[in-house]
């Protein structure tokens, strides 16, 4: 019996690594996106439900978990109700969010996420390398975005193809530090594959010139490395450097070829990948007073806290943002910013506030942000620890994964792109069943 459920888990996770890959390269032309990822996310609901039923296996996660996402739920659900607002594009989200999270932690309770994890690197190769075809003039499908001059791999935004990489050039990181391991010899197969991975989805996080991205990339990647130096440490032991300074000049390497390669349009013309590397401080001091994307943001961004305020408790209603927004920026006409935005045919209010805290506060207000909020932070405290005590790839990678996702939530909207928050919520629950079970210290 019990050979026969880890069979069925086993098929679960190749079932869902295969959603996964299928949602990340829905091609507009060929599919919607969204409607893939609902479909696959209904079949994640109903693999839940009746797992739970079947199993109890929701015991896979700590307790707080359910209550958390239950109270999410219910808080969603009293918005809606209080503003006669019923957004599915907004009220899904949640309800595939708990279902994902609750199979990341089944997968791992059972050590069956391998499969999961090996599909989202997959699919972020073939992402990456759509991308690269773009960027040469040979990619082979047409192209429906509103950016013909950008990467932008099967998406219709540059932000997006940048949100997914990001998230997953920690994962891939963390599986190419298998090969530091001095104790175990690994086929030159698999360096070769690692190695190229890490390198194909960096070189499209530089196409698609997303700042936010990038520093979420970098962020996620210190994660990675910072467990890997603790596991490193209660191991007592260097690691094998030859992998990791073949992947530090390779890196490198592939900066030096594209910093010359123009990604976008600029105000002053175009804009190389290395100007655009040099933009990244752009975001903060004196230099963000000048830059047009950091202030629509911040624009965004101040709407957001006053259609917060009008409704601190339960916020204007799930997928009530644009509106509300629009509203409150139609009352700043003498802002110099807004005017400025104005002017240049720059000032618009978008679905998202750019910034995951900021548009659920507008949308659900506390009740809404504050469970989920814990949640993110029951996770950080859980695999953190977890991660301090031991370390395996998965968990290391899960961990900087979903810390690269978060840190772009400031600045985006990435919760709310089908493939990158189908990637977070599984792996949230993958890491945090990991935090509380001990498990042998690997590299």
């Amino acid at each position: 019996m019990q050979k026969q459920r880890h069979t069925g888990v086993g098929w679960l996770s190749s079932t869902t690594g295969a959603g996964l890959i299928l949602v990340a390269l829905a091609h507009p032309v060929l599919a919607d996106r969204a409607t893939v990822a609902l479909v696959v996310g209904l079949i994640a609901i109903t693999v839940a439900i009746a797992g739970t039923a079947r199993q109890g296996s929701a015991q896979a996660l700590p307790r707080p978990v359910g209550a958390l996402a239950i109270l999410w739920l219910v808080a969603m659900l009293a918005s809606a109700a209080t503003h006669d607002v019923w957004h599915p594009s907004a009220l899904l989200p949640p309800v595939l969010a708990v279902a994902l999270i609750w199979l990341g932690g089944r997968l791992a309770a059972t050590g069956q996420q391998q499969p999961v994890i090996t599909s989202i690197v997959i699919a972020a190769v073939i992402v990456a390398i759509h991308a690269g075809l773009q960027h040469f003039g040979l990619d082979p499908l047409s192209r429906l975005d509103d950016f013909p001059k950008r990467a932008v791999g099967p998406f219709l935004n540059p932000n997006h193809l940048g949100s997914l990489v990001a998230c997953v050039l920690p994962l891939a990181l963390s599986a190419y530090l298998i090969l530091c391991d001095r104790d175990v010899q690994h086929p030159w197969t698999l360096r070769l594959g690692l190695g190229a991975a890490v390198v194909a989805i960096y070189s499209s996080l530089l196409l698609a010139g997303s700042r936010g991205a990038i520093w979420a990339a970098l962020a996620g990647s210190l994660v990675v490395l910072a467990c890997f130096a603790r596991t490193l440490a209660l191991r007592t032991r260097w690691p094998a450097w030859l992998p990791l300074v073949v992947l530090a000049m390779s890196l490198m390497g592939v900066t030096r070829l594209l910093q010359e390669r123009a990604i976008m349009e600029g105000p002053a013309g175009k804009v190389s990948v290395g100007e655009r590397l040099q933009a990244l401080s752009n975001m903060t001091g004196e230099a963000a007073q000048t830059d047009l994307t950091v202030l629509h943001r911040r624009i965004l961004w101040r709407a957001a806290l006053q259609v917060f305020v009008q409704d601190p408790v339960l916020g204007a209603g799930p997928g009530s943002y644009q509106q509300a927004g629009a509203a409150i920026l139609d009352g700043m006409p003498e802002d110099p910013i807004v005017v400025l935005l104005q002017r240049l045919h720059r000032l618009e209010v978008p679905r998202f506030a750019h910034n995951e805290w900021l548009h659920s506060l507008a949308e659900t207000g506390i009740a809404g942000t504050l469970p989920w909020s814990l949640l993110v932070m029951f996770w950080a405290l859980t695999g953190l620890l977890g991660a301090w005590r031991e370390s395996t790839t998965i968990q290391r990678g899960a961990l900087g994964a979903c810390a690269a996702v978060l840190v772009h939530g400031l600045v985006s909207y990435p919760l709310y792109l089908p493939a990158t928050a189908g990637i977070f919520w599984i792996l949230l629950g993958i890491s945090m069943y990991c935090g509380r079970r001990p498990t042998r210290i690997t590299i």
